[in-house]
């Protein structure tokens, strides 16, 4: 999955998929209207955003549900909020060898109270890479 420079997401985009990320469930455009009820998206904008989204590869059909006599497709994420900001971050023009800086910068930025948790993370994650590594070889 790729997201290229051309593709960024507008705001109420980025607001969509966040609702995507933070219910962790598929959704249906109804669904979606009910739980963005404070926005003034109405019914076809919130179809237009998801048409935009699966032409971005932000997002893929997983189902269906019938709602009455109709059915509506449920959609589901193609990528974490992670990966995205990753993407993001790589259109931005950070090379692969800056990806240690920008994860300094990071965990610097976010002021992490608690350190000794953050680092056993990052010591799983080269372990994982490393292991990664060398299975390729």
């Amino acid at each position: 999955m790729i997201v290229k420079k051309s593709k960024h997401l507008t705001n109420s985009e980025e607001d969509l998929m966040e609702i995507f990320w933070e219910r962790n469930e598929p959704l249906t455009s109804v669904e979606i209207s009910d739980i963005s009820a404070d926005r003034s998206w109405n019914g076809n904008y919130v179809h237009m955003m998801l048409r935009s989204l699966l032409k971005k590869g932000m997002i893929t059909v997983c189902g269906s549900v019938q709602y009455g006599t109709q059915y509506a497709r449920q959609f589901i994420p193609s990528l974490s909020r992670e990966q995205y900001a990753a993407k993001l971050v790589m259109s931005k023009g950070i090379k692969k060898n800056s990806i240690a800086a920008v994860t300094v910068a990071m965990v610097n930025e976010a002021d992490e109270t608690n350190g000794e948790e953050l680092i056993q993370q990052l010591e799983e994650i080269i372990e994982e890479l490393k292991s990664k590594g060398a299975k390729e070889e």
